[in-house]
């Protein structure tokens, strides 16, 4: 498992991002939309290459080893697969979804509801004319580095139609989700592949709608270290 703890301002409309690593990385910091690029991202390393940079939030070189792009930051992600596992299996629900209990993390009282998906696989996918992976992922709500890690033998930046790629039937094995009972966000959600544990995510020291000043998302505002 990799470990990441990050900081991170957010504001959806218009979408404006700050980000900065406290671990492994820390120091690093992100800003999305780049002052002078609306599709590119301003990124602080704070280290190699030792200077600013501008990066697409989408291409490799941000998303390597990523689960998510930084665009994906929020609930928004979360709560699409929710949303899409629970209508895929309606007809299903009272069988794969249990409720838990109350349990506690970082000193909130959850909700502890848990999915189940026995039917969870990995099947032959003939790719059609013009998709490509990440299309793919967010047409069936999948994990797009879940696709690349099953399909690594491939070349995946230009897939032909008719390419067989090995493709989960859904988004995880099962799910756990512990779910704030007083504001009814997710503090922690953690997601099972048929292996084990794929991935865990944590929130702390939520603030819903806080109000930002636009000085937040500039590179010269006076807690971050761009310049």
């Amino acid at each position: 498992m990799m470990k990441s703890i990050a900081f991170i301002k957010m504001q959806k409309k218009p979408q404006r991002i700050y980000f900065r690593e406290n671990f492994p990385n820390n120091g690093l910091e992100v800003l999305f939309p780049h002052p002078e690029d609306e599709t590119k991202a301003l990124v602080n390393p704070n280290g190699f290459p030792y200077m600013n940079v501008k990066l697409d939030p989408r291409g490799d070189i941000m998303t390597k080893n990523q689960h998510y792009t930084l665009l994906d930051v929020g609930y928004d992600g979360v709560v699409s697969v929710v949303e899409y596992l629970f209508y895929k299996y309606k007809n299903d629900l009272e069988k794969l979804v249990e409720y838990h209990g109350i349990t506690l993390v970082d000193g909130h009282t959850c909700d502890l509801i848990i999915m189940q998906n026995p039917t969870f696989r990995y099947v032959n996918y003939p790719v059609a004319k013009g998709e490509t992976i990440s299309s793919i992922a967010k047409k069936y709500r999948l994990s797009e580095y879940m696709i690349k890690e099953k399909n690594r033998e491939l070349y995946l930046d230009d897939l032909t139609p008719g390419t067989f790629i090995k493709l989960p039937t859904a988004y995880s094995a099962k799910m756990a989700l512990y779910i704030d009972v007083d504001r009814r966000i997710p503090l922690r959600i953690d997601i099972y592949d048929d292996q084990g544990l794929y991935e865990k995510y944590e929130f702390r020291n939520v603030v819903l709608n806080p109000t930002f000043s636009d000085k937040e998302f500039l590179d010269t505002y006076k807690d971050y270290h761009f310049n």
